[in-house]
């Protein structure tokens, strides 16, 4: 606290501040007023250009530097298939056989499913949504095998569905 009153007497020492300051004690009260106000806008303006102003420019290059970098990770995720690097199995022939080894390495159990042209339709009763959303993606991804159709109903437990599907390839 003595620090403060040692600041607050060498500035009151300088002959500007004492002018100044006598200058402020001479005005009316509705002009000191105006003169605190403008000086509140001026320490307002002087915060905002100097603070938020740049804060706000960097926000907006970062974010523009992240939706440059996404669009690329995009479109490098779309055509990894395209360059010897990805072994994913494209599916050529039926997919019954794909739909159900998947189904079974992902303990998944399929209450009915059958051959449906070029695709297959599921039923699967009472399975936890995220597990179903996690196979069927795992399945584009690995199989290029999408849903065409789909219904999904709530089942009597929390968190678990009961989905009609149908899955084709791409």
């Amino acid at each position: 606290m003595s620090s403060l009153l040692e600041l607050r007497q060498r500035l009151t020492a300088i002959p500007q501040v004492q002018s100044a300051t006598n200058w402020y004690g001479a005005l009316p009260p509705r002009d000191r007023l105006v003169v605190r106000v403008l000086a509140w806008l001026l320490a307002a303006a002087l915060v905002y250009v100097l603070v938020l102003a740049p804060l706000i420019r960097e926000n907006h290059m970062v974010q523009r530097d992240l939706t440059k970098k996404l669009e690329v990770y995009n479109l490098i995720a779309e055509n990894a298939g395209k360059f010897g690097g990805a072994s994913l199995d494209k599916t050529s022939g039926p997919i019954l056989p794909l739909v159900t080894q998947a189904a079974r390495s992902g303990n998944i159990k399929l209450d009915r499913y059958e051959q449906d042209g070029n695709g297959v339709r599921i039923w699967i009763d009472k399975i936890e949504f995220d597990v179903f959303i996690a196979w069927v993606e795992s399945l584009q991804i690995r199989h290029s095998i999408r849903v065409s159709q789909i219904t999904v109903d709530a089942a009597e437990m929390p968190g678990r569905v009961d989905v009609r599907a149908t899955l084709a390839s791409d």
